[in-house]
């Protein structure tokens, strides 16, 4: 995953110009947030399965006592319920529109899926350093990165607390945090430590972005982000 090679151009001579507009319904709705989108849908298919045949998808959770390679992935996109799936995509849709937008749609997939990979590493880690072998299932891990990078890119970005209270992202972010780092060991059957895992990823992803735009800034060239459409 290379952000670096965002489309860099020497703004004085214009080498590049901006990629073409596309004008159509896909190509301002669909096409810039079609991860955002795509993994919302692949969410509800694989949440529909498991309320038809949730057995055959038991290998697919994130088991701490023997993880296999794929549990890393294809647990991210299974949820435990309605309320849990109904959140999680919220969380998504909010924040996955915008910052799919601003990183384009290849380095978001990869941002996404680092960073739900990472969280279930975290909540490994955390298992075979507590004993608990309860398995794992959610993005909220992967979703967790991007609200995380989202709040570092574009701290001034006004949400919601709670759906009520407005409050900058940034804040917002570090408050959550907070709450994972005091309910970590609770036993709350809410995988804290895949938030925090997930979380760093966010971070550090936005902030080597950060860095990214600042050495292009001090050459005199402008860096964009591409978003392919």
């Amino acid at each position: 995953m290379n952000p670096g090679t965002a489309r860099q151009y020497n703004s004085a001579y214009g080498q590049y110009g901006p990629p073409p507009r596309d004008d159509s319904l896909f190509g301002t709705l669909i096409k810039p947030n079609i991860v955002t989108y795509g993994i919302i849908v692949a969410c509800v298919i694989v949440f529909i399965w498991e309320m038809i045949d949730l057995e055959s998808l038991s290998l697919l959770a994130m088991w701490p006592e023997y993880p296999m390679p794929w549990m890393f992935v294809t647990s991210i996109f299974m949820h435990g319920g309605f309320e849990h799936i109904f959140f999680n995509m919220l969380m998504l849709f909010m924040f996955g529109v915008t910052l799919e937008r601003m990183l384009g749609n290849w380095r978001f997939l990869g941002l996404f899926l680092a960073a739900g990979i990472a969280g279930n590493v975290g909540y490994v880690m955390f298992c075979l350093a507590t004993g608990s072998d309860d398995p794992a299932i959610g993005a909220s891990g992967a979703i967790y990165g991007v609200f995380a990078c989202l709040a570092v890119l574009a701290p001034q970005i006004k949400v919601y607390l709670f759906m009520i209270i407005p409050l900058k992202i940034f804040y917002a972010f570090l408050l959550y945090a907070a709450i994972d780092i005091i309910f970590l060991n609770s036993n709350d059957s809410v995988a804290h430590a895949a938030h925090l895992a997930g979380a760093v990823v966010g971070v550090a992803f936005a902030l080597y972005i950060r860095k990214k735009i600042m050495e292009a800034q001090a050459q005199r060239v402008s860096y964009q982000f591409v978003t392919d459409y």
